[in-house]
């Protein structure tokens, strides 16, 4: 595994406020940090900054990870994803995480487009809460069918399985891609 604390990094999640620590969430981390390789960026959500813990940082100082390569979250999905994509075009491998609702905006298609065109090597891991109502009704397509209809290698895992997350990433490769990770209702 390429985290040094999966214990610590459990213990931190089952710590956090139910709005941040959603069932599931630790699972999904641990299998996407454990597939890609320590040089990858990391674009964590809220539900996700604890990734930190898996590449090395102490549980107190996750804000300041970015010798781990984990960018501090951010409100906004549009800019996490973009902001992914650009690192990518760069020539950093990159990992994004998203929900449901980010599949909504505009910009994340934007990302998603972009890193099509440029074939930058990001993986889109969506977290899919099927149970979402409105968030789910806000879209025409699957995440899945969106990415595959842009060109992106796509795959879909049970998100609440660390192994499951883990292969869906190592089929998708380096990127561009999408992962949809069906989450647990709860």
């Amino acid at each position: 595994m390429n985290g040094d604390s999966p214990t610590s990094f459990r213990t931190w999640c089952e710590a956090q406020p139910a709005a941040s620590g959603v069932l599931g969430v630790a699972a999904l981390v641990e299998g996407a940090v454990a597939a890609v390789p320590k040089r990858a960026w990391l674009f964590p959500g809220r539900r996700e900054r604890g990734a930190a813990i898996l590449r090395g940082a102490d549980a107190e100082r996750i804000a300041a990870a970015r010798p781990y390569k984990v960018v501090p979250p951010g409100d906004s999905p549009s800019v996490r994803a973009l902001t992914a994509v650009g690192v990518a075009i760069a020539g950093e491998p990159a990992v994004c995480f998203l929900g449901t609702g980010s599949m909504s905006y505009g910009n994340v298609a934007e990302a998603m487009n972009l890193a099509a065109l440029h074939k930058a090597p990001v993986v889109f891991v969506v977290s899919w809460y099927a149970e979402a109502g409105p968030f789910a009704a806000q879209l025409a397509v699957s995440p899945a069918v969106f990415a595959a209809s842009l060109g992106l290698a796509t795959a879909t895992c049970d998100g609440a399985n660390a192994e499951s997350v883990r292969a869906a990433l190592k089929q998708v490769g380096a990127g561009p891609a999408v992962v949809v990770a069906t989450m647990p209702h709860g």
